[in-house]
Parts: structure tokens; sequence; C-alpha cells
């Protein structure tokens, strides 16, 4: 079939082409090559990872829950024997890495699941995966979200609601990329504020019945953000305020006029 690095960087083309059903083809064929081959490099355990990983996202953007499910649970052992090759080989840093990603990989599973209807398990993978990553932003919202569209109330929300509340004031500030608004946490994916703003406002509601402590933190995080966009918006704020303080921080070795005029500091 080809160096798997050049057939996963071909379906992931595909993907981004909208091609699903061939790049699902090709991640499912490469998936099994490396699963029957014996005496795999640590290389080829990593593509093997990344395959599964790929295959079970293209199958839950095609709909396809069972399959998606079965792909995510091929991931999970074959992450945990990857994250031990590495480790058994002086690669802490790779492992880790490794073991940390099984925090994105529970979320997946945890949106098929909720696809499906079954908020018990949803919400049992979202745990999961905010324990392995407690600053992974979708971990948290994702249950208000299943909620909503499973029960149609949020009345059993209460507690998810207030860890978005808190996780999402305890991560800014916010930051702009282009023309979106975003969270960026120390160590976990990024998350785009403009759809995420509108649920908050649809999930305090009373209709929906989320609990007042809930309410009122949502409400008041909401508020907070919004305000942290229009400040950037009439620059009153930057639009990378991490980058910004870093750079506030940087001291000059030398004092560039002293420099310019042949004189020492």
């Amino acid at each position: 079939m080809g160096d798997p690095a050049t057939v996963i960087d071909q379906y992931r083309r595909y993907v981004q082409d909208g091609r699903l059903e061939i790049s699902e083809v090709m991640a499912s064929e490469l998936s099994d090559l490396l699963l029957s081959k014996k005496g795999k490099t640590l290389a080829e355990h990593g593509h093997l990872v990344t395959a599964l990983r790929d295959l079970a996202n293209i199958q839950e953007m095609r709909t396809k829950w069972k399959e998606s499910k079965a792909a995510a649970s091929m991931l999970v052992k074959a992450r945990k024997r990857y994250a031990k090759l590495l480790r058994s080989n002086g690669l802490r840093d790779e492992a880790q890495k490794a073991r940390n990603a099984e925090a994105v990989d529970e979320v997946q599973r945890g949106r098929v699941r909720a696809h499906e209807g079954g908020l018990r398990p949803a919400l049992s993978h979202w745990k999961r995966a905010r324990k392995v990553r407690p600053q992974l932003i979708e971990a948290y919202w994702r249950p208000l979200e299943a909620h909503e569209s499973i029960k149609s109330t949020l009345s059993g929300a209460g507690k998810v609601g207030l860890s978005l509340a808190k996780i999402l004031i305890s991560v800014g500030p916010v930051g702009r990329v282009g023309e979106s608004f975003q969270l960026q946490p120390e160590n976990a994916d990024a998350q785009p504020l403009e759809r995420l703003l509108t649920d908050i406002a649809r999930w305090v509601k009373p209709e929906l019945s989320l609990p007042a402590k809930a309410c009122v933190a949502l409400e008041a995080a909401k508020r907070e953000l919004e305000r942290q966009i229009a400040s950037i918006e009439a620059g009153e704020q930057a639009a990378n305020a991490k980058l910004q303080a870093a750079i506030d921080t940087l001291q000059p070795a030398i004092d560039y006029h002293e420099y310019s005029r042949g004189g020492t500091a």
C-alpha cells in the first residue's frame, strides 16, 4: 500500500476535499495492514494509532456510529501499546504526549455515543477526558449539548454547567485568530467561542431548566467573555494577550542607542 506516512497525508487531503468515502477506505486498509503486521517498528505503531484515530473520526463524520465505535476501541489498545513502547525506548516526553491524546479520543467516543442516544456512556467518556486533560474545554460543554439533545432538558446538568463556567474563566484570556475569537488553554486544543456563546445563551433560558447556580455562573462567564471580545475589537485588549505579556517581559541585553554611538553598557 506504500509508505504509511504518505498514505495518511493522501487520505487527509481527501478529507479536506470532502471525499470521505475514499478516505475511509484508505484509512481502514492502512489500519488493517498495520494491525496484521508482525514485528512492527516503533514508527509503524505510531502510524497505526494515527490511522485508527483518523478512521474513527472519518466514520463519525459519515454517521457510521457502530464502525466508529469499533475503530475507537481498537485505538485504545493501540495507543496504550504505543505509549508503553515509547517509554521503554526512553522517549518519555513522546510517551506522555501519546497518553495525553486519550482525552481527545475520549471526547470523540463520547460524541458518537451521544449521537446514538447513549447519554450515560457519553458522559462517562467526557468525564474520563476531563480527568486526563482538565483544560480540554470540549469535554465540559459536550455534556450540556448531550443533555439538551437527548433529554430535552438540562435539569440534570447543573454540575457540568458549573464546571464549564469555571473552566471558561480560568483558561483565559480570550484571543483572536483572524476573525475568530477563541480560548487557548495550556496543553489543550483551542476552543472557538462563537457557537459556544450562542449555545450558552440558549442553555440559560428557563425552558431548559438548568439549575439556578449553573445558570448564574454561565451567564457571568458569558458576560466576561463578551466583554473581552468587545475590548479586543475596540483595541483595548491585545488579540493575543499571552504573547503580548511574554514580549513585555523581555529586556534588551544592551541599549541600542548606546551601542550605535560605540559605547558600552
